[in-house]
């Protein structure tokens, strides 16, 4: 694709920085680097002896966070999500019962959800807030980093950050618990991986020479990228696989990971979003409509009247629109809640990263704008 979903990986990433503030969870003493995030969903599920206990969960999710609670022995009640995103904190307070646990909300895209209204129920409930932050790495709310509040915080670097995989758990207390220390992944992977994205990088900087560079490599390492592939452990799929949980994230990662400039980072996430936000100029078809001080976007949220025919108009123009959350666990029950039903149906995931210039926003805008005239 021109223009992927995810940013790739610049000789910049290698370097240390010592000209940067360190963010939040970076920042904090504690954070568990895993191999993916749902990993550190199961971990802070067993951290905080969720077996057998219920615990209400957004009706809009992805699915494999679902997996991993469930694999961790907690039960599932579903509370409504509104049309703008918003886990609605009455109905959460509808469905807390005897035997509720906790409350897991998901910050989606970088936007905050309510999280006053939200704490206060699980205050009033003795239940733990868990914050899934897979999707808002960087984003703040007023002058607190999506995260702190909650008992347990999630995150998912590879989905903000140029790294081939990562997650974070980060817990409010030290909770004991009979856990399998974290593993190092396996290693030729995640070069393959990183090797890759710098190669595409290069490509998308100078055109016909990073292609011949990338072809080059390409025929040289074929059969070490053959050996990388038999063991490459996906991420970004629906399902938990129980055997990689108690892996933690690659040493090379973590210093690619710890190397980021992270003020950088939001500052164009935020204007490529804005851009892109004015020159598409239907904020009706926003999922978020504008975009508040301190969030982080991860993504620009595009309803479309056909979701299939947006996506192929955009593949087939180099942009690589993402179908966000189509389905979700098959534990949840769609026909009670109608808003989520048609955010999956509606719903298209359009490139902001701070890999994108103008240019390329410009071009996603134009394709944008086609796609919601035909």
């Amino acid at each position: 694709m021109t223009i992927p979903s995810v940013p790739d990986l610049g000789p910049a990433q290698w370097v240390p920085r010592t000209d940067s503030r360190v963010l939040f969870p970076f920042n904090r003493t504690g954070l568990e680097l895993t191999y993916l995030g749902r990993n550190a969903v199961w971990r802070a599920a067993r951290l905080l002896g969720l077996e057998g206990w219920e615990v209400i969960v957004p009706a809009y999710h992805h699915g494999v966070e679902l997996s991993a609670l469930l694999h961790a022995g907690a039960r599932l009640r579903f509370a409504r999500v509104d049309a703008s995103g918003r886990m609605d904190p009455d109905d959460v307070r509808s469905r807390v019962g005897p035997r509720t646990r906790a409350i897991y909300v998901i910050h989606y895209a970088g936007f905050p959800q309510p999280m006053e209204e939200l704490a206060e129920v699980a205050r009033r409930c003795g239940a733990f807030l868990i914050e899934d932050c897979a999707l808002s790495l960087f984003s703040r709310e007023a002058d607190r980093p999506l995260g702190s509040r909650g008992d347990a915080a999630i995150f998912c670097f590879y989905k903000t950050l140029p790294v081939p995989h990562g997650g974070g758990l980060l817990m409010r207390e030290f909770h004991a618990a009979e856990l399998t220390a974290l593993a190092p992944p396996p290693l030729l992977p995640t070069l393959s991986h990183l090797t890759g994205s710098m190669l595409m990088a290069a490509e998308r900087r100078s055109r016909g020479a990073g292609r011949l560079l990338r072809e080059v490599t390409k025929s040289f390492t074929r059969p070490v990228r053959d050996r990388a592939r038999l063991e490459d452990i996906p991420v970004g799929t629906q399902a938990f696989d129980p055997e990689v949980v108690h892996l933690g994230m690659s040493a090379v990662a973590e210093r690619v990971l710890r190397n980021v400039d992270a003020d950088e980072v939001v500052r164009r996430r935020r204007a490529n979003w804005l851009l892109l936000h004015e020159r598409i100029g239907r904020p009706e078809r926003a999922t978020w409509s504008s975009l508040p001080p301190g969030v982080c976007p991860l993504f620009y949220a595009l309803e479309v009247d056909d979701k299939d025919r947006a996506l192929r108009l955009f593949w087939s123009r180099g942009i690589q629109a993402v179908d966000f959350w189509r389905s979700g666990h098959p534990a949840a029950t769609c026909e009670h809640f109608p808003e989520v039903t048609a955010l999956r149906q509606r719903v298209v995931e359009l490139p902001c990263h701070q890999g994108l210039g103008p240019e390329d926003i410009e071009h996603v805008a134009q394709v944008a704008r086609e796609v919601l005239e035909t």
